[in-house]
C-alpha cells in the first residue's frame, strides 16, 4: 500500500512538473514535430543511447527539454554530413570544445571537396548542354564559320592499326590527364595532318588530344589560336568521314579561303548520348587564315 502510494505521488509530481513547465518541456510527439523528425526516430536514438529524453516518468512517458533542441540540431547536421550514428554517439559521449573544433575542421575539408565535385559536375553538365544545343537540327551537308577562343590542348602520339588499340591508348592518355588534373572538364579530339587530308587520307589517326577548359597542370600543352574556323559535321563511323572533309575543302576552294594546316576532330555526339557509333557526330574544324 505504501509503495503504491509513493508511486502515485511520483507520477503526479512528474505530471505536475510537465504541466507547470509546459513551455520548457515537450512530449515525444511535440519534440518530433518541432525538430522535423518522426517519433520512431526519437525512440531509435533513445534505444541506442544517442539522444535521451530529459524526463522519463514511471509510466514511461518521455519529455524533452527545449534546451535539448540545439544538441539534436547538432546530431541532425552530423547525420546530414554522412557521419554514421555510432560515430555521432562516440563524439556526443566525449564531446569537448577541442573535439568539436577537430570535427569541424575535418568536416569543413569534406564539404570543400564536395563543393568542388558539385562545381565540376555542374561545369560538365553545362558544357555538354552547350555542345548539344542545336546539334540534332544541323544540316550535315552544310559548312559553317564559327568563332573560337584560344584553346589549350595536350598532344599525345597514338599509333595503332586497330580501333580497339586507338581507344585503349586514348583511354590511358585520359587516365593520366585526370590523375594530374583532378575534376577538370575537357574534350577529346584528334588532329589530322594537312598532307594526309589533301591527299585524300582521312583516317590516319596517329594522335589524340585533350582540350581542357582551363590551363592544365603537370603536362606540356600547346594552344590552338583563337579565330574563325571552317566547321563541318559528320555522322557515323570515322572511317566514312572523308565526305565531310571534301565538303569543307570544296567550300574553302570555291571561296578562295586560305586555311591552317591543323584539322581538329572532336565529338559533338559520343557514347554518352548515342548507343551506336553510327549515331556519333564528329565536328571538324580548321582555322581560317585569310
Amino acid at each position: 500500500m505504501t509503495q503504491y502510494f509513493l508511486s502515485f505521488i511520483i507520477v503526479n509530481l512528474d505530471i505536475r512538473r510537465y504541466r507547470m513547465d509546459h513551455n520548457k518541456y515537450m512530449t515525444t510527439g511535440e519534440f518530433a514535430r518541432r525538430m522535423g523528425v518522426t517519433k520512431n526516430t526519437l525512440f531509435h536514438y533513445d534505444n541506442i543511447g544517442l539522444f535521451l529524453p530529459e524526463i522519463v516518468d514511471t509510466n514511461d512517458y518521455r519529455y524533452y527539454s527545449i534546451y535539448q533542441m540545439e544538441v539534436f540540431d547538432t546530431i541532425i547536421i552530423l547525420k546530414e554530413m554522412g557521419m554514421p550514428l555510432n560515430e555521432i554517439k562516440e563524439f556526443m559521449d566525449h564531446r569537448s570544445p577541442e573535439s568539436l573544433m577537430e570535427l569541424f575542421e575535418k568536416e569543413d575539408k569534406k564539404i570543400t571537396e564536395q563543393i568542388k565535385r558539385l562545381k565540376y559536375q555542374q561545369q560538365f553538365i553545362r558544357g555538354r548542354k552547350e555542345k548539344m544545343k542545336g546539334i540534332w537540327s544541323i544540316d550535315f551537308e552544310h559548312v559553317f564559320r564559327k568563332q573560337f577562343p584560344n584553346r589549350y590542348y595536350i598532344y599525345e602520339e597514338i599509333r595503332d592499326e586497330t580501333d580497339a588499340g586507338i581507344l585503349k591508348k586514348t583511354n590511358e592518355f585520359i587516365t593520366e590527364f585526370e590523375r594530374r588534373n583532378y575534376q577538370m572538364d575537357y574534350e577529346i579530339g584528334y588532329i589530322q595532318n594537312e598532307n594526309d587530308i589533301l591527299s585524300g587520307v582521312y583516317d590516319n589517326y596517329t594522335n589524340a588530344v585533350i582540350l581542357p577548359f582551363k590551363k592544365p597542370k603537370g603536362m606540356d600543352y600547346q594552344i590552338l589560336k583563337a579565330g574563325e574556323y571552317l566547321t563541318g559535321y559528320h555522322k557515323g563511323h570515322w572511317n566514312t568521314i572523308g565526305a565531310a572533309y571534301e565538303r569543307l575543302l570544296e567550300y574553302a576552294r570555291c571561296r578562295q579561303i586560305k586555311i591552317d594546316h591543323i584539322f581538329l576532330e572532336t565529338y559533338a555526339v559520343n557514347n554518352l548520348m548515342a548507343e551506336s557509333i553510327e549515331d556519333y557526330v564528329t565536328e571538324i574544324g580548321v582555322r581560317i587564315i585569310s
